[in-house]
């Protein structure tokens, strides 16, 4: 039986040293607590976890480092890229026990509905596991949805797209075939669960997982007064990370949790920058608030 990704989604940072080399001691402890917190799906080499800043090697030292941390949750490992490396990496990480992948969206700027069936498929035909394609920046057409929901191995469809008409067709017409999974965090997941969205998510659980979890389990009820208390504690923190086009999405996170003591440096690797003195300075009143306990 396929995993249920009608859950909380934890997408780990990838931790590096000051010198920004990989930090696998610092990775295993990141998904671990995230485990321990009751996180259910963990999705190392996400877009959190810097999957475009790191070396194939590196992604797949990440990929191991979260599974063997990871026992007691499902583990979807981030692939993508050209199509001979994303096939090869998702041999490797059902190989070494992950559930499935993640299909990151493809950056390519000449695409036609037939060359990202025939991606999607290739990877689906190397996971004997579950397939988890990502929709960033222009949904496939129709069409190619169609025939990637019917992959046997395809099980959710991470949408993150804020075209809530869209992602309402989308699951009406595949919401019986797929779980549609809202892929803009909590900002967007009270939303996405009134469209037909099941499961999120989450960038904030690498700090506190209670809130996201919290939240989860209001939707999940249709306790939509406790949903939306959750929703605006997590809403400071998100809106945040989503500052200069989405430019803080993974410094906010790696910041917060060396403000809290859960990571030992907030390094980023080129083209993703810093945090700006204010944003830091506003951060730390936030985490306060969000109170994370190492």
């Amino acid at each position: 039986m396929p995993p249920s990704l009608d859950a909380v989604s934890a997408v780990p940072v990838t931790p590096f040293s000051a010198d920004g080399a990989l930090d696998e001691d610092a990775l295993g402890r990141v998904v671990r607590r995230l485990v321990d917190q009751g996180v259910p799906v963990i999705v190392p080499c996400g877009g959190t976890g810097e999957f475009s800043q790191l070396a194939p090697a590196e992604r797949e030292r990440v990929a191991r480092v979260a599974i063997e941390a990871g026992a007691g949750a499902t583990v979807l490992v981030g692939v993508g890229g050209d199509l001979a490396g994303a096939v090869q990496a998702t041999a490797a990480a059902v190989a070494a026990g992950a559930a499935g992948v993640m299909v990151h969206a493809l950056s390519d700027p000449y695409l036609t509905p037939a060359g990202i069936v025939a991606y999607v498929e290739a990877i689906a035909a190397a996971a004997d596991g579950c397939v988890v394609p990502y929709v960033r920046g222009r949904a496939p057409a129709a069409s190619a949805l169609a025939r990637i929901c019917a992959l046997e191995q395809v099980v959710a469809v991470k949408w993150a797209i804020a075209d809530l008409q869209g992602f309402a067709e989308f699951a009406t017409r595949h919401g019986d075939e797929v779980a549609p999974v809202c892929g803009l965090a909590e900002s967007w997941a009270p939303y996405f669960a009134l469209a037909g969205g099941r499961g999120f998510t989450s960038g904030l659980a690498n700090l506190d997982a209670r809130v996201p979890l919290a939240l989860h389990a209001a939707l999940a009820a249709g306790d939509y007064p406790t949903a939306m208390r959750r929703w605006r504690e997590a809403l400071p923190f998100e809106q945040l990370r989503a500052r200069h086009d989405a430019g803080n999405n993974v410094p906010a996170v790696k910041e917060a949790m060396a403000i809290a003591g859960l990571l030992p440096s907030a390094t980023v690797r080129a083209p993703l920058a810093p945090l700006s003195a204010g944003d830091r300075a506003e951060l730390e009143a936030i985490v306060r608030t969000l109170a994370p306990r190492p």
